[in-house]
């Protein structure tokens, strides 16, 4: 399947910043952020956008997955998904053994949300390979980046994801938006589409 035609395609032009637009992201993965998403990040330093649109170790923790082609594009998924609500304990979580099969990673996380009562439909999606920068303090040697815009219901959110390959960072980016669509209320902002 080409690029142009799969639903979920990375965004892998090259784009120079505008001129006098210096952002952190930018920075780090030369790469302008997506429409929508550099409105809501604007002004932000690194942390800040981190601590924004990358919440979800607190109360999403994906504590294993793993895959088992099973043939014709079809894979079995099993994950061990921690999670934690707004009404439990700080350190409190409920741990599930999650399996499914599917034809991709995103798929299988997804459904696996649904299942644990944290739906997210993926409206738009950008992946980004990040270059080494120096005094990068969050995301160690994390080099891919994913940007989500999602939805559940009539929220809607951005989120960002990070991983040492497009999956884990893709994987992130979802989790991250669950957080943000479940457990945070609403964004601030609903940027347009």
């Amino acid at each position: 399947m080409n690029a142009s035609a799969h639903p979920f395609a990375r965004t892998t032009e090259s784009l120079a910043a505008p001129a006098g637009a210096r952002n952190p992201f930018t920075e780090r993965y030369r790469r302008r952020l997506p429409r929508g998403f550099a409105d809501e990040a604007a002004g932000m330093d690194w942390r800040t956008m981190v601590d924004t649109f990358a919440p979800s170790s607190d109360h999403f923790h994906l504590a294993d997955f793993s895959r088992r082609p099973l043939g014709r594009g079809i894979t079995a998924y099993e994950a061990i998904l921690a999670t934690r609500g707004p009404e439990d304990a700080p350190g409190h979580f409920t741990t599930q053994r999650l399996t499914t099969e599917s034809c991709g990673d995103l798929t299988a996380m997804s459904e696996m949300l649904g299942r644990v009562g944290a739906r997210v439909e993926i409206e738009r999606f950008h992946q980004y390979e990040g270059h080494r920068h120096e005094g990068t303090t969050f995301a160690g040697n994390a080099s891919w980046c994913t940007i989500l815009r999602a939805t559940s219901g009539r929220r809607e959110a951005w989120a960002m994801g990070f991983g040492q390959s497009s999956s884990e960072a893709s994987i992130a980016a979802l989790l991250n938006a669950a957080t943000r669509l479940h457990l945070r209320g609403r964004p601030a902002r609903n940027a347009v589409l």
